[in-house]
C-alpha cells in the first residue's frame, strides 16, 4: 500500500525482550496506526546510534539553487553513472499488458506509424503537461486503470512551491498519494500545494533535447531528491525521470548516488516510453523505495503476523538529516505495539535507528555484539552506555538489503577496496541559527568551499558556497574534489576482471533497537545537568575502551545524550558507534581519511596523527566549550552568537575545504595557554564563563599536552565532580 499523506500509527515487527545484547540477523520490520507507526520483524527489540535530532530542528533553510547546487555536485561527484544499458530492462521490463496498450494507443490513434499525435511540434512545458494530462493520464493510465488496479496519475506541480521542505522548490510533474486516481484535469490541480511527504516519483521536464545531458538538469532532479529523502526519512530510493524534448531518460536516487538509463526517444521507441511512464504509475509501495518491513495501519484492518510482538514507532522522526549520498541515518521513538495505544509520553520506551552503513566499514552491530559478555556483569561496566536490546543488517531473501544488489539490481559493481569510504556530505558544524518554536538542536552545518566544475564543457572554478546555505550534516570530513556529477557509464572504472560495470561504494541496510529514549545535550536546563551528563558519557567512553576495547572516534554534541534518570545508566549516555573501532585492529580499515565531526576533532587527530583515546577526550572538552558560547545556562541559545563572530568554531568553519594542517593550527592557536582566555573564554557570558570557564581551564591544561593518557579519563571526570560540587553550593 501507498504511505499514506496522513499516518495514523506506524509499525515494524521487533521482539521486544529483555535479554542483554541480543544480536539477531533476522529482518526488522517496521508497522503504523492512525497516530504513529509500527516495526515488524523477527528481532530483539529497538534503539539508535544516531543521536536522536529532530528533523526539522533549526526550521526550513530556504537555500537557494545557486547555494545548494554546489553542495549538490560536491555529494554527487563520483557517484553519478548515466547510459546504463540494462537499466530500463531491469526496472522497465516489457509485459503482455504495455504490449496491449499500445495496440490500444494504435487503435485508437493516439499512435501514428513513427510518433504520438498529440505530442506537440515544440515541447514547451505547458504543451507537454497538456498531452500528459490527454494522453498519458486521461487514455493510457485510465485504460490501465480499467483492470482493477491501483494506477497513480500524473500531476502538474510547476506552479507553487511544495510544502514542508527545507528549501522553496516548484518540480514539473510528479506522481503522488495526493492526486486524484482517476480522469485529471490539470487546469484544477495547476495551483496545488502538494508535500514533498507524499512524493512517489518526480519528474523534470525540458524543451531542448541537448538538456539531457547536462548536469543542471540533473541537479534540479538531485534538489527534488533531497527534498524527498528529507520529508521521507524512511524512504530506501527515489525514481525520477528528465523528459527533455522528446527524449525521456530514468534515474534512481539512492544513499550511494544516482544512476541514470539510456535516452530513449518518445516517438521512435514507443513501447519502452509505455513501459516507463506506465512502470512508475504501477509500481507499488516496495518498487517505489517505501520500506517494505513498515506497514502503515490507516484505520482498517492490519494483517500481520500476531506471533511476533510489533514495535510503534511514533511517525515524526527524532532525527534525519537532508542528503543523498549519506548513511541516510533516521531515529524514531518506539514502544511495545498495543492495539490500545497508551496517552503517556512516558511509554515511548525504545529508539529505533536505520541507516546505510558503509561495506567496507565494520558494522555496528558487530561492535555490540562483542560488547555482549560485559552486559549486566558489572553496573559501573555500563554507566554511560545505552541498552542494546536488537541489532543486525536487513536481510532479504537470506541475503543483507544493500545498494548494489538489492537497490540497484547488479546494475553496478561494489568497489573493490579495503579502505573506508567517507561520506561525502561532510561539513563542518557552523554555530546554532535560531531555531524555529519546535527545535530542540543546532541546524545541520553550512555548505564549504570545494571545487567542482559545472558541466563537462564549463571550466573548473574555485566556488565559495554561501554561507547562509545549509548542508547535510555529516560525521567525517574530506579533502575537496573536484569533476563533474554525471558520469557515463562507459567511462566508469570497471569492477573485478571481466566486469565493465561501474563501480560505486556499496551500503548495507541495517537496523538498531536501544534505549533509554534520552533528549539531546543541547536541551540542557541547567549546567549542574549538563555537567553531569558529559561526566557520565566520558565515563561511557571509558567503559567501551577499557571494558570493551573500543575506541569511538566520533565524540560530538550529537552523540551525547540526558539520559533519564529512572533508566541506570547514569546522568548521560555516549551513543553513535557508526566509526568505532576495535582497538586491537592494527589498521583502521585502511582508512586514511579523519573521521569526526570537524568542530569536535582534536587537534592532533587534524594533524594527522592516528586516532587515540586522547583524541576523544579532547572532543569532550570542545563539546562543553561549544555549548558554553553558544548557550546560556538554562539551555536557550545565545542570539548575539547569531552574527560572524571570531569563535574558534566560527575560525574553522570558515577554512573547511582548506587543508586540514590548517584547521589544525588554528584551533592549536585558540587554545593555547596564553591565549585561551582571551581567545575562547571572553565569547561566553558572564555567567558561564564564571560557573564553566575553570573547568574549562583545567580540562585544557589537561590535554596540551595529553602527558597522561592512561589517567586523563579519572582527572577529567574528577574535574568535573568538583565543578559540579561547586555548582550545587552556589
Amino acid at each position: 500500500m501507498p504511505l499514506p499523506s496522513t499516518p495514523s500509527r506506524i509499525a515494524t515487527s521487533a521482539v521486544v525482550d529483555d535479554t542483554p545484547l541480543r544480536s539477531n540477523s533476522a529482518p526488522f520490520g517496521l508497522y503504523p496506526k492512525r497516530s504513529s507507526t509500527k516495526l515488524s520483524s523477527a528481532a530483539s527489540a529497538p534503539t539508535p546510534s544516531d543521536a536522536p535530532r529532530s528533523s526539522a530542528f533549526s526550521g526550513p533553510s530556504n537555500t537557494t539553487r545557486a547555494e545548494m547546487d554546489p553542495v549538490l555536485r560536491h555529494e554527487l561527484s563520483h557517484a553519478v553513472f548515466s547510459d546504463l544499458p540494462g537499466f530500463i530492462d531491469r526496472f522497465f521490463p516489457p509485459t503482455d499488458q504495455i504490449a496491449q496498450l499500445f495496440e490500444h494507443a494504435l487503435s485508437t490513434g493516439l499512435y501514428d506509424t513513427d510518433h504520438w499525435t498529440k505530442w506537440p511540434p515544440v515541447a514547451a512545458e505547458r504543451s507537454v503537461l497538456s498531452f500528459f494530462q490527454d494522453v498519458v493520464d486521461n487514455s493510457l493510465l485510465h485504460h490501465l486503470a480499467c483492470d482493477d488496479r491501483r494506477v497513480y496519475r500524473f500531476v502538474p506541480s510547476n506552479e507553487a512551491p511544495l510544502r514542508n521542505g527545507d528549501c522553496m522548490r516548484k518540480t514539473d510533474l510528479l506522481l503522488t498519494t495526493q492526486a486524484p486516481l482517476d480522469r485529471v484535469e490539470f487546469a484544477s490541480l495547476r495551483h496545488m500545494r502538494y508535500d514533498w511527504s507524499t512524493v512517489r516519483v518526480v519528474g523534470e521536464l525540458k524543451c531542448n533535447p541537448i538538456e539531457s545531458n547536462k548536469d543542471g538538469t540533473l541537479m534540479q532532479l538531485a534538489n527534488y531528491a533531497r527534498e524527498v529523502f528529507g520529508a521521507q526519512p524512511g524512504r530506501r530510493w527515489l525514481h525520477a525521470f528528465t523528459l527533455c524534448g522528446s527524449n525521456i531518460r530514468a534515474w534512481l536516487f539512492d544513499r550511494s548516488g544516482a544512476i541514470g538509463s539510456e535516452l530513449v526517444n518518445m516517438n521512435a521507441q514507443p513501447l519502452v516510453f509505455l513501459r516507463i511512464i506506465c512502470g512508475y504509475a504501477m509500481m507499488d509501495a516496495a518498487e517505489t523505495g517505501f520500506d517494505p518491513d513498515i506497514k502503515w495501519d490507516v484505520g482498517g484492518e492490519c494483517v500481520y503476523d500476531p506471533t511476533v510482538a510489533f514495535l510503534e514507532l511514533e511517525p515524526s522522526a527524532l532525527f534525519a538529516r537532508h542528503a543523498i549520498v549519506s548513511r541516510g541515518s533516521v531515529c524514531w521513538k518506539a514502544r511495545p505495539y498495543l492495539e490500545t495505544p497508551p496517552t503517556s509520553q512516558d511509554s515511548w520506551l525504545y529508539v529505533v535507528k536505520d541507516q546505510w552503513r558503509a561495506a567496507e566499514r565494520q558494522s555496528e552491530s558487530e561492535i555490540i555484539s562483542a560488547m555482549r559478555a560485559y552486559e549486566g556483569a558489572d553496573i559501573g561496566a555500563n554507566i554511560g552506555l545505552p541498552r542494546y536490546t536488537s541489532f543486525g543488517d536487513h536481510l532479504q531473501n537470506g541475503n543483507p538489503v544493500d545498494i548494489v544488489s538489492v537497490v540497484r539490481r547488479d546494475l553496478v559493481s561494489a568497489k573493490s577496496t579495503k579502505q573506508e569510504p567517507a561520506d561525502v556530505d561532510s561539513v563542518t558544524m557552523p554555530p546554532p541559527q535560531k531555531p524555529s518554536a519546535t527545535v530542540s538542536m543546532p541546524p545541520p552545518p553550512k555548505p564549504s568551499a570545494w571545487s567542482a566544475s559545472h558541466n563537462s564543457t564549463s571550466s573548473r572554478k574555485r566556488k565559495r558556497a554561501n554561507p547562509t546555505a545549509t548542508s547535510s550534516s555529516s560525521k567525517k570530513i574530506k579533502p575537496s574534489v573536484e569533476g563533474s556529477g554525471m558520469q557515463p557509464s562507459q567511462n566508469a572504472a570497471a569492477g573485478q576482471a571481466g566486469d565493465d560495470r561501474p563501480q560505486c561504494n556499496n551500503r548495507i541496510f541495517s537496523r538498531l533497537v536501544m534505549s533509554p529514549v534520552g533528549k539531546s545535550l543541547d536541551r540542557f536546563s541547567s549546567y549542574t545537568e549538563l555537567l553531569s551528563a558529559i561526566r557520565d558519557a566520558i565515563r561511557g567512553h571509558s567503559n567501551l575502551y577499557h571494558n570493551h576495547d573500543i575506541l569511538h572516534r566520533d565524540v560530538s554534541v550529537y552523540n551525547i545524550l540526558i539520559a533519564p534518570p529512572e533508566h541506570g545508566c547514569g546522568a548521560g549516555i555516549l551513543i553513535d558507534l557508526d566509526l568505532a573501532i576495535s582497538r586491537n585492529r592494527l589498521q583502521n580499515s585502511g582508512a586514511s581519511h579523519r573521521t569526526g565531526t570537524p568542530d569536535f576533532m582534536a587537534v592532533g587527530l587534524l594533524s594527522g596523527q592516528p586516532h587515540r583515546a586522547c583524541h576523544d577526550l579532547e572532543s569532550f572538552f570542545f563539546v562543553l566549550l561549544w555549548l558554553a558560547t553558544f548557550y546560556d545556562a538554562s539551555g536557550r541559545r545565545r542570539e548575539e552568537m547569531d552574527d560572524d563572530v571570531d569563535t574558534v568554531f566560527h575560525a574553522c568553519n570558515s577554512i573547511l575545504g582548506g587543508s586540514f594542517v590548517r584547521m589544525a593550527m588554528t584551533k592549536s592557536g585558540y587554545v593555547q595557554r596564553d591565549h585561551f582566555d582571551i581567545m575562547c573564554l571572553s565569547f561566553l557570558d558572564d555567567q558561564a564563563r564564571e560557573q564553566l570557564g575553570p573547568l574549562l581551564a583545567e580540562w585544557r591544561d589537561l590535554l596540551y599536552p595529553a602527558t597522561d593518557e592512561d589517567g586523563l579519563w579519572e582527572a577529567m571526570i574528577d574535574a568535573c565532580d568538583r565543578r559540579i560540587v561547586a555548582l550545587q553550593g552556589e
